[in-house]
């Protein structure tokens, strides 16, 4: 289907008290209004979701539970919302599709990631989640910073990762150099950024530069569910200490969080990369087809859209993802 037929930060990491193991919780989650949205954009799509509240060591982590079937991990990225996975799952069957709250988002612990090494955290955070949920291995499928995040896990836990589908620019992942987000981690003006509050028309401008200005328009739900997640108390030091590390490992020799030759060869689970036609502005798709094609067994699929195409081409991202599942099962 086309486009055109579809229409109070808990401060620094290590902070917050650890729970007595990781467990499963019942609390009611922080943000509401958030989270009134994100289920009626569920619903919209006939879906019902589970909500888990995780207690992990370090954060409180909430999880968007849809289906039944082989666990999948769903990554978003970051200025995002698991309200923007709803479209594709509700194509994906035969999976128990769990998605993620990032850090400081939506219903989710805020975090300060100023020294903090960025793989190591995500890599202890994921397997916690996983533990948590009493999962020993799932498939993980990342969005933007989620998707780099995704092939860390791949790399660095690799029997807790089945498969990776990585959508989007992955970030720093691949070696790009998203300069035009610098400002956006400096340590004064990137939270005050984060945290003016716009007229809904210059938000729009701006969450078009990663949804694509067809799916603004196209999509009016989900812009105001993704407005409530990240207009909250602790969003704006979550986000912009995280890019703050991010380029200070991107700029470190050797670079930090960029993938390397070595270990691009060394994720030999099966990958699946899907990447928008005019997914430009961060790296060129030559570059990240280069890089993607150092995976032992990965697959590089260019599809109509941009940085988010499934919002553009439901039914040709929602096929590719269920045949590359498929085509690894068992």
């Amino acid at each position: 289907m086309s486009l055109a037929q579809q229409q109070h930060s808990r401060g620094r990491l290590g902070r917050r008290p650890q729970s007595q193991g990781e467990q499963m919780v019942s609390e009611m989650p922080e943000n509401p209004g958030y989270v009134a949205a994100e289920a009626r954009v569920f619903a919209s799509y006939a879906l019902s979701p589970t909500i888990h509240m995780l207690a992990l060591p370090r954060l409180r982590l909430r999880v968007v539970e849809v289906g039944v079937g082989e666990p999948v991990v769903f990554l978003h990225g970051f200025g995002h919302c698991t309200a923007h996975w709803a479209p594709l799952v509700s194509r994906l069957s035969g999976m128990r599709s769990l998605m993620l709250d990032a850090p400081g988002h939506s219903a989710a612990d805020a975090v300060d990631f100023n020294d903090v090494d960025l793989r190591a955290w995500y890599k202890d955070m994921l397997t916690s989640c996983l533990d948590a949920l009493g999962i020993e291995q799932a498939r993980v499928i990342g969005h933007s910073q989620g998707a780099m995040q995704a092939l860390w896990l791949a790399v660095d836990a690799p029997n807790r990762v089945r498969s990776v589908v990585a959508i989007g620019t992955p970030a720093v992942a691949f070696g790009a150099q998203l300069d035009a987000m610098r400002f956006l981690a400096r340590p004064a003006i990137g939270p005050l950024l984060f945290w003016l509050r716009m007229p809904p028309p210059a938000y729009r401008n701006i969450l078009a530069g990663t949804m694509g200005p067809a799916a603004v328009r196209a999509y009016p739900d989900l812009v105001h569910t993704t407005y409530l997640a990240t207009h909250r108390a602790g969003y704006p030091k979550t986000v912009s200490s995280y890019l703050r590390e991010m380029f200070r490992g991107a700029d470190a020799e050797p670079r930090r969080y960029a993938l390397s030759d070595a270990e691009l060869r060394r994720l030999n689970q099966p990958a699946l990369v899907l990447w928008g036609e005019d997914d430009t502005h961060f790296q060129p798709i030559e570059g990240a087809k280069a890089r993607a094609a150092l995976l032992p067994h990965s697959r590089f699929e260019l599809v109509c859209g941009g940085h988010e195409p499934w919002l553009y081409d439901l039914d040709a991202c929602a096929s590719l993802i269920a045949a590359f599942q498929v085509g690894h099962a068992g």
